[in-house]
């Protein structure tokens, strides 16, 4: 176990520009009707992932069953959506599509529901020409011609968002998160914590439960940084930055009480492969200094303690980390590899290969004292995508639940699993998003809300399930008149929030 001086490093990002192109001939819109698949066989243009070209509002939807009554407040959920025909099909990856952020809104026993695209200053350019002109950041691929004053890359702002003050925030970890309306969803630009940063932070954040703060991080290059922003004035007011000796594409982390956990692992982010049209989500052991490392940086002191877990594989996304004793517990997803080789750049790797990619839930056991470190799977159900009760959030906490077939509960205090399904046909359910009852009293005293496929109709419904009951049958059912592309992650507002936000504004018109 090493430490590091407290002193955090500059950061200098590279500077990376895309090849020179001459530019083509203006074409006409490549775009289709709200429900047509593209022409292609990848899978990612098609069922739950198909694309839904409009951006559109509904009221007083379809409901089976009831919304229970202490429901009240806004599910935000991400959709990976491609606005226009990507540039190769064959080169086309999930994590590439337009952010489209969808709006799910309970009150009173009704649901309403609006969806717009986060419209980043990259999304513009590419609506102003009427096509792609970007490459894929994952796969590679060939570039359209990038105008005079243009972002070098694109931000797709798809990946995550969450309320901070008055504003959604939309993150995506190539680029500065984007702030939003959460009533009506206009995109009000891009967010940077009054300067407290300037390139790019993580797709992923945790709320300190006492506080209210955001705590958040940078990988940039060699460089992590840490962030504490202030949740009364959206300033940051803690950072710390260390080098981790590769580019590394830092996805998630986990917070304690104490500590915040980062794993460094082989996968990495390269923007100057991607320049280059080539893969830039690439695998790559040779530049990993020996096994994947949980680092430890304490949020009292600021020091950096390193430790190795035993192999070299990818910690993807984090339900919690808490202490016990001496001891600092972290939970999440293993894979055991992702990402195009780094011998492959030349042949990255097909959706398929990417599809295939299996992830279980492990715990990390870090004795403070001696620096070891012990790892254990905890079952062997293929998911991710896992969320818990985020009021405990740095605490320990019993219930994890995550994505696979269906949805599932591990109960870590008895070490059994259980499962939230749904009635034929729906399938493929989203990432679970867990809501405590109102006066709640019990970890589970909740529920849980999901989107689920419906093949027949091919729209997507909002199931809420009571947490503390896993059951096939949920207790309500939203019905969309919309599909809502398989996205990644979502969040919850309470009414009194979101009602505070909205009075807020009222005033402000009014002075």
């Amino acid at each position: 176990m090493t430490t590091e001086a407290m002193k955090p490093p500059a950061i200098t990002p590279p500077a990376i520009t895309p090849p020179a192109i001459t530019p083509p001939a203006m074409t006409n819109e490549r775009r289709r009707t709200v429900d047509t698949d593209w022409p292609t066989d990848n899978p990612f243009f098609h069922g739950p992932f198909a694309p839904w070209t409009e951006e559109s509002a509904a009221y007083d939807l379809e409901i089976e069953g009831e919304i229970p009554a202490d429901l009240r407040g806004a599910l935000f959920r991400s959709s990976s959506n491609p606005r226009f025909q990507p540039r190769s099909f064959e080169r086309y990856h999930w994590f590439e599509g337009d952010g489209m952020v969808a709006a799910i809104y309970v009150r009173d026993g009704k649901a309403s529901y609006r969806a717009r695209w986060v419209e980043t200053d990259s999304f513009k350019v590419e609506v102003e020409r009427g096509e792609a002109i970007y490459s894929g950041f994952v796969n590679g691929g060939s570039w359209g011609f990038v105008p005079d004053g243009a972002p070098k890359f694109k931000n797709v702002a798809n990946t995550h968002m969450g309320m901070f003050g008055d504003h959604l925030l939309v993150f995506f970890e190539g680029g500065l998160p984007y702030a939003m309306d959460p009533e009506t969803l206009d995109t009000r630009g891009e967010w940077n914590f009054h300067g407290g940063i300037d390139t790019l932070c993580t797709a992923h954040f945790k709320y300190d439960p006492a506080t209210g703060d955001l705590l958040f991080f940078a990988a940039v290059g060699k460089v992590v940084t840490w962030y504490r922003a202030d949740a009364a004035t959206g300033r940051v007011i803690d950072s710390r930055s260390f080098d981790v000796d590769t580019p590394v594409m830092m996805h998630d982390f986990a917070v304690s009480e104490n500590y915040a956990a980062f794993f460094v692992s082989p996968l990495q982010l390269r923007f100057d492969y991607v320049a280059q049209g080539k893969p830039g989500v690439v695998w790559n052991e040779h530049e990993l200094p020996g096994e994947t490392q949980l680092i430890l940086l304490d949020r009292r002191t600021h020091e950096i303690t390193r430790h190795e877990i035993g192999d070299a594989s990818l910690p993807s996304h984090f339900y919690n980390a808490f202490e016990i004793g001496d001891e600092v517990v972290v939970r999440g997803h293993r894979s055991t590899q992702f990402g195009t080789p780094i011998d492959r750049l030349n042949s990255p790797m097909q959706p398929h290969e990417f599809l295939g990619a299996e992830s279980y839930p492990w715990e990390w056991r870090v004795d403070t004292v001696t620096g070891a470190v012990k790892s254990t799977q905890v079952n062997d159900i293929n998911g991710d995508l896992p969320r818990i009760d985020d009021r405990l959030t740095g605490r320990e906490n019993r219930f994890g639940y995550y994505m696979a077939e269906k949805i599932t509960r591990h109960d870590h205090l008895r070490g059994t699993d259980q499962f939230y399904g749904a009635p034929a046909p729906l399938a493929g359910p989203s990432e679970p998003v867990f809501v405590p009852r109102e006066n709640s009293t019990g970890e589970d005293d909740g529920y849980l809300l999901s989107l689920w496929w419906h093949p027949l109709t091919r729209l997507t419904e909002v199931l809420v399930h009571d947490a503390a009951n896993p059951s096939d049958q949920p207790l309500t059912r939203i019905k969309l008149p919309v599909r809502i592309p398989n996205g990644f992650h979502g969040s919850w507002a309470d009414a009194a929030v979101l009602d505070g936000i909205a009075a807020e504004t009222a005033a402000d018109d009014i002075r």
